[in-house]
């Protein structure tokens, strides 16, 4: 009897996806599979910059790839702009949800949750008010996370990410940029994105 194919999934997103591939290669700790059992098939596509429209039209990376679970990470470099409403962003991510559900049959999509700023240390390429991001921030992950609650049918759900929102943990999980992550952020958003996998699993095997 043929072995059975391995799992596959897709991180597709902003420039976190690319920085996290770039410390798994460089940590002899870390596996791109995510030390999951079974070995699953595990691709990072990550564009800096990227915003929701970058991803829609980067879709062949999906379709090629034919992932069971989606994990995306985006929405930040959106609500950057103060021209796009939280309203306007979260239709463009439930939009790109139900595509990768209903278009390219992906059976499970996780969205990771925006992460606040921190106040730079250094001078940053990406300045912004704290306190009006992080606000924008809050109100993008309470309108996700009712959204993907009610509208997908228990197919995609809004990942909490664990160990970033007090402030000790923002101090050792942030860069001094404020933007970008740390490597105990890094090693954070590892840790969440394999027990986001893991759930989502659970919810592909149990349906």
């Amino acid at each position: 009897m043929a072995a059975p194919s391995p799992l596959k999934v897709q991180l597709f997103g902003h420039s976190f996806v690319r920085h996290l591939k770039d410390f798994i290669r460089h940590d002899s700790t870390l596996r791109f599979n995510l030390n999951l059992q079974g070995h699953p098939l595990v691709q990072y596509s990550g564009f800096s910059g990227a915003r929701v429209e970058t991803l829609h039209h980067r879709l062949t990376e999906i379709s090629d790839f034919e992932p069971e679970i989606v994990v995306l990470i985006i929405g930040t470099n959106d609500i950057y702009d103060s021209s796009c409403s939280i309203l306007s962003v979260a239709n463009k991510i439930e939009d790109l949800v139900r595509t990768l559900l209903f278009e390219l049959n992906v059976r499970y999509v996780v969205v990771m949750q925006c992460l606040h700023r921190c106040t730079p240390q250094v001078s940053s390429k990406y300045p912004v008010d704290t306190i009006w991001f992080n606000n924008r921030v809050d109100s993008l992950n309470l309108l996700l996370s009712e959204r993907l609650r009610s509208v997908l049918d228990s197919r995609a759900c809004l990942w909490r990410l664990k160990g970033f929102w007090t402030i000790s943990s923002k101090e050792r999980n942030f860069a001094k940029d404020g933007c970008h992550l740390s490597s105990q952020g890094q090693r954070q958003l590892y840790r969440n994105i394999r027990a986001a996998v893991v759930a989502a699993t659970k919810r592909i095997l149990s349906s």
